[in-house]
């Protein structure tokens, strides 16, 4: 490099020179040497100038009209700026803007790694690809009279990689597979456009806004499995959604269009020409101020279409045992209405959530096709014992567990009670038999969560749930189970 092999022998001829100046300012004056020794000593100077600066990508300074000024020695030259070394991912930082060529400068992103994953973004912001997982081993114990024929499992209840980010600014995009329980199945492939405030349209397959519990994450709900209400409202459909916040975050809206899909589940298909309709209307009305009432939430949502050529729907216990067994040669036809008001309530460590899901769908054996209701409600509650304030989401512990420094994360209890019942229109009309399917169910499910970290979180369940009718002239046995999970939530 140019400053490198000459820069000292520069300074060294340019102190050189000020020596033979200053010697020669005690001799008999002569202003004419003094003046073209002083012109040198001013070129040597900017050519070391414009050395230092091409090196470093600056320009270079234009020469200096000649002046008599008082002839100063220069100040050694700063050392040039290099790229950061060590376990610290790569960043700008400490290099100069000039190095990097302005027709490149916008091409330079940011790379990061937390615990929201890995992070690709643009240096204007308007691209960004973010990577991550979610990853859930679950226990399965079942005791009791209720559980002789049932089957303890260790199973990968959930395996879904995600790729999610923004193009352009405005187009936010959403990816994620299953690869849990030994299948494939798409669970979200959506965009959404932001261009008009207040007014997203979502296209995709991803979650229709019905059920509150629904819409929280997998990896954010109070209990292992969500209550009887879920059982009422799809769990992810294709189709197109409009959505935003009218006023200052405290009222939301949803209005969707979708392919139809069963009862708790999601479909790739269009089963026939029809379409589902769903609207939602949540509001949050003492946001954004801090106050004990900042965290009430309320709202009410609807769904309505066809059912024709759409799937028997399953419904199950928290174990994920079917308790409505559908008899042979009935289908779903007709329409379906869904009714769902719901709420919550949080307050520092303190958590309620609960809602009431009423749904009357069509089904047809042979020629008799009628249309049957279902009830549902669920009422949960939460604590955060360490402290940390509780919320939709799940709580960050304020002590990361870590042994060395004895913190121990973030622990929270939680309780839920809830009913299911379908109408007796179902066993009446042939659609299901009373001596293999429950008319009514009613839970009992208490649960602690031990949050290690942001990612990390470690869960333990105990179910009960009752049962009417379900046996050959008798109840079900009621089932009993303790569910356990492992999980990483990298996303």
């Amino acid at each position: 490099m140019i400053t490198r092999r000459y820069g000292w022998l520069v300074l060294g001829m340019i102190a050189s020179l000020q020596s033979t100046v200053v010697w020669a300012q005690e001799l008999p004056p002569d202003q004419q040497k003094i003046q073209e020794l002083e012109k040198k000593i001013e070129e040597l100077d900017r050519r070391l100038s414009a050395a230092e600066a091409k090196e470093a990508g600056a320009p270079v300074p234009a020469p200096p009209p000649p002046a008599a000024a008082p002839i100063i020695a220069p100040a050694p030259p700063e050392p040039a700026p290099v790229a950061q070394t060590g376990s610290q991912r790569p960043t700008n930082a400490g290099v100069a803007a000039a190095t990097i060529p302005a027709s490149e400068q916008n091409s330079v992103g940011l790379v990061s790694v937390g615990p929201s994953g890995f992070t690709v973004q643009s240096a204007d912001g308007n691209f960004l690809l973010k990577t991550g997982a979610d990853l859930q081993i679950d226990l399965r114990s079942f005791f009791g009279q209720g559980s002789q024929s049932l089957t303890d499992q260790i199973l990968l209840r959930r395996v879904r990689p995600t790729i999610s980010g923004t193009i352009y600014k405005y187009i936010d995009y959403f990816f994620r597979p299953d690869f849990g329980q030994g299948t494939v199945v798409l669970y979200d492939a959506y965009m959404q456009l932001n261009y008009i405030p207040h007014f997203a349209i979502r296209a995709g397959k991803f979650k229709p806004g019905v059920g509150l519990e629904r819409l929280q994450s997998d990896d954010d709900t109070d209990f292992i499995e969500r209550g009887l209400p879920t059982l009422l409202v799809p769990s992810r459909a294709i189709g197109f959604q409009l959505s935003g916040d009218l006023i200052n975050n405290r009222v939301g809206y949803q209005l969707g269009v979708f392919n139809p899909v069963p009862d708790n589940s999601l479909s790739d298909t269009s089963p026939s020409n029809s379409r589902d309709y769903t609207a939602r209307l949540f509001t949050t009305p003492f946001q954004p101020e801090e106050n004990f009432l900042s965290g009430l939430g309320f709202g009410f949502a609807t769904q309505g279409g066809s059912t024709d050529g759409v799937a028997l729907p399953a419904y199950k216990t928290v174990a994920q045992n079917t308790f409505i067994n559908f008899n042979s040669g009935v289908v779903s036809a007709g329409h379906r209405t869904t009714l769902a008001p719901q709420a919550f309530y949080y307050v520092g460590p303190f958590g309620l959530l609960a809602e009431d899901t009423v749904t009357e769908e069509g089904f047809q054996k042979s020629t008799l096709r009628r249309e049957v209701a279902f009830h549902s409600w669920e009422v949960q509650a939460s604590y955060v014992l360490t402290g940390e304030k509780k919320s939709f989401g799940s709580p960050i512990p304020k002590h990361p567990f870590s042994l060395a420094d004895h913190q121990w994360g973030a622990w929270e209890i939680a309780a839920r009670t809830g009913d299911f019942r379908a109408d007796l229109g179902l066993f009446n009309y042939g659609f299901a038999s009373l001596s293999s399917s429950a008319s009514f169910a009613r839970e009992w499910v208490a649960g602690v969560n031990w949050y290690l970290n942001r990612i990390l979180r470690i869960s333990a369940d105990y179910g009960h749930t009752n049962f009417l009718d379900g046996a050959v002239d008798a109840n079900r046995a009621s089932e009993r189970v303790i569910l356990a999970r492992f999980q990483i939530n990298f996303i």
